[in-house]
């Protein structure tokens, strides 16, 4: 590291946020570090949301990928300006969760969490009703006062700015300067300021744009049929499919968890439309009487209404076609950080800006291991920024992308840590080695092979569920088209 860091910025006061403050205060290296939070407490994505109404405002903006734009900027600070909806307005800026009532986590607290913050072993009223006493998973509430606790039980907190979001971080000469926005409760103005960091980590998550893809109509189907177009994001509950007809696109996670809540009460068949499912999963969670698997869509027709896939065939009469698409990532406060193909590029091992080490990603991956692998990141720029973590000559870190590329190809491959889990733990905890001697920096364990264990029973636990639900729905309809003697 080239120059002397004392003091952090934090984006971000969700899980990823929670981890990189802790590692950062741990290492005892830094004067400053400040954490900055759009919302008025912790949890990221696990926080609940209902009193935002969810809506798409532009599903042209977001298809051409010009949602979620900067906003204009005062000329000098400090500053009050009116809100308005272009700066305040949670549809225009995506600051909804995509969290519903009776959400849970998906692989278990052993492996989900990080190595010295358990989740508690505590089930909530809401998942024994759910998923009975032994069940794996944790409520989104239960989650979401975990990550609140690794800031509280720290002292962390203190270092939390809340209702204010970084609309601009730049990088000044040797130093990062943040433009900042807060929400002042009880006043209809916004306070602005600026401070001035060494570097900054980047923790504000990428699960709040929707993506959806450019097919050609949609756009055109959207203004003609309002309403019929929604993303998973916005699932609140079943209940507002029912006795609809509708398409669930998508091949992942969010895609078959929609499709099983629509099914209980949609017109039957649900069309599945996915290119190809998770490889983890195979196609075990599409495999039901209640769905019928289709290819991608090919089009939309805006006049007639009707749907038609890339093998030719059509569906017409949709009451509702959910994008279970993902997310795409956004940074409106970095204007030198694009975004293409939806990757971050320019990025050593997910998390080290090659051009600039003083700014770095924690959370911009997937395909599992999350929570635990944000630690991991989170250590590894503590440690490089603090100036104990070492970083490879430039070319190695370019040439580590260029293969990366060649090797998982580009979008969302390229993020996808499966199956490759013990070498990327292993580079990031090269990276950073071992804490210093009498001092309180996060000390990374070897990777452990009963991690992958138990994330694959978790997974096999799932496939196995959807079998037996699958089979449970072929033999209620042999009974019901048995014939009578």
């Amino acid at each position: 590291m080239p120059q002397e860091i004392r003091r952090v910025a934090v984006i971000g006061a969700g899980p990823a946020g929670a981890i990189a403050t802790d590692a950062l205060v741990k290492e005892q290296a830094f004067d400053v570090v400040r954490v900055f939070e759009r919302r008025d407490l912790a949890g990221g994505t696990w926080v609940y949301t209902p009193e935002l109404p969810p809506r798409i405002p532009s599903l042209r903006a977001l298809v051409e990928q010009r949602a979620n734009a900067p906003i204009e900027i005062p000329q000098s600070f400090p500053t009050e300006t009116p809100r308005s909806e272009k700066n305040n307005s949670h549809q225009l800026r995506y600051s909804d969760t995509g969290i519903h009532e009776t959400l849970h986590s998906n692989i278990t607290p052993e492996i989900m969490a990080f190595t010295q913050e358990p989740i508690p072993q505590v089930l909530s009223d809401r998942t024994l009703a759910q998923y009975g006493p032994g069940a794996p998973f944790r409520h989104r509430e239960l989650i979401r006062e975990w990550v609140e606790g690794i800031f509280t039980r720290g002292g962390h907190d203190k270092l939390i700015e809340f209702s204010t979001t970084v609309e601009l971080a730049e990088k000044r000469g040797n130093e990062w300067v943040l433009t900042l926005r807060k929400v002042v409760p009880g006043k209809s103005k916004d306070y602005w300021w600026q401070e001035t960091f060494d570097a900054v980590v980047v923790a504000s998550g990428h699960f709040y744009l929707p993506y959806i893809p450019q097919i050609p109509g949609l756009v055109e189907f959207d203004e003609k049929f309002p309403d019929r177009i929604k993303h998973s994001k916005h699932f609140r509950d079943a209940e507002e499919f029912r006795e609809k007809k509708v398409i669930v696109v998508g091949g992942s996670v969010s895609a078959f968890d929609a499709l099983h809540d629509i099914r209980l009460v949609s017109q039957k068949p649900v069309i599945a439309s996915l290119r190809e499912p998770l490889a983890a999963f195979g196609w075990a969670p599409f495999t039901h009487p209640d769905i019928t698997i289709k290819p991608q869509i090919a089009s939309f027709c805006p006049k007639s209404g009707r749907i038609t896939f890339s093998d030719g065939s059509i569906v017409d009469e949709v009451d509702t076609v959910v994008f279970a698409t993902g997310y795409d990532f956004s940074f409106p406060f970095l204007p030198k950080q694009k975004v293409q193909n939806r990757r971050v590029p320019g990025l050593y091992q997910h998390v080290f800006n090659i051009d600039d080490p003083t700014l770095a990603f924690v959370g911009m991956v997937t395909g599992g291991f999350t929570f635990r692998v944000f630690e991991w990141q989170a250590v590894a720029a503590a440690r490089v920024f603090a100036n104990r973590g070492k970083l490879p000559p430039l070319s190695e870190q370019e040439t580590w992308e260029k293969e990366r590329l060649e090797y998982k190809g580009d979008g969302i491959p390229f993020l996808t840590l499966s199956p490759d889990f013990e070498k990327y733990f292993e580079a990031l905890r090269a990276i950073a080695g071992e804490p210093v001697q009498g001092n309180t920096g996060r000390l990374l364990p070897k990777f452990d092979p009963k991690w992958l264990e138990a994330f694959s029973e978790v997974i096999n636990a799932r496939v196995e569920w959807w079998k037996k639900e699958t089979k449970k729905a072929e033999d209620q309809l042999k009974l019901e088209f048995k014939p009578k003697l």
